[in-house]
């Protein structure tokens, strides 16, 4: 009994050096290379969701890379199998630092590149030089000065700049036909959304 407790007590030890591991920042000297691709993006790492419901008719396509053909039209009240997403950022949102950020080593006039919101002010994002995966910005305040921070006081950053971001779903229809459909496009500050993954890819 005294073994099995030892080994279990291990195991834990190791599996939470592994996920402290996986949110190590990471030093990147240089910004990202456009455009950054997340492809474990919603629904993601291998998640497959069988019949979900297509609210709006959307165009299907062969890719969600630029060199691509539409390959049909997935109607409303249609069911899908969601296979998987991916994130694409071609332009990141520029976060100006206003308070002293001690745990990322910044200070006012320091500037931050986000390149994916992943909910609740975690963040894909880039400053001095490190990479940060699934990083804290909840004091962020957004363009548009009412989301994000919340608390005026303990605010220490706001985006002076919107980037451009894309997420792409791939979908398998009952016909047996796989392909992918636009999610939804932030372009500077100007948002389309499908309607059809927001419940799935929420948070």
């Amino acid at each position: 009994m005294g073994a099995m407790r030892m080994q279990l007590g291990l195991l834990f030890v190791l599996l939470a050096t592994i996920a402290t591991a996986q949110r190590t920042p990471t030093v990147a000297s240089t910004e990202p290379k456009l455009p950054v691709i997340d492809d474990k993006a919603c629904p993601a790492k291998g998640r497959v969701v069988s019949n979900w419901t297509i609210k709006r008719n959307s165009p299907l396509y062969s890719s969600w890379q630029n060199r691509r053909s539409q390959i049909g039209t997935l109607k409303a009240g249609e069911k899908v199998t969601v296979l998987k997403g991916v994130y694409l950022t071609r332009a990141p949102d520029k976060i100006l630092v206003t308070k002293p950020m001690p745990t990322l080593n910044l200070k006012p006039g320091d500037m931050i590149l986000r390149y994916e919101s992943l909910g609740e002010g975690s963040a894909n994002f880039w400053a001095k030089g490190v990479w940060y995966e699934d990083g804290n910005l909840w004091k962020t305040i957004e363009k548009d000065g009412e989301t994000g921070c919340g608390a005026v006081e303990a605010c220490d950053s706001k985006v002076i700049e919107d980037g451009s971001h894309e997420r792409w779903v791939q979908v398998k229809t009952s016909t047996g036909q796989t392909g992918w459909t636009l999610d939804f496009k932030d372009t500077r500050g100007a948002y389309w959304d499908s309607g059809n993954f927001d419940s799935l890819c929420a948070g």
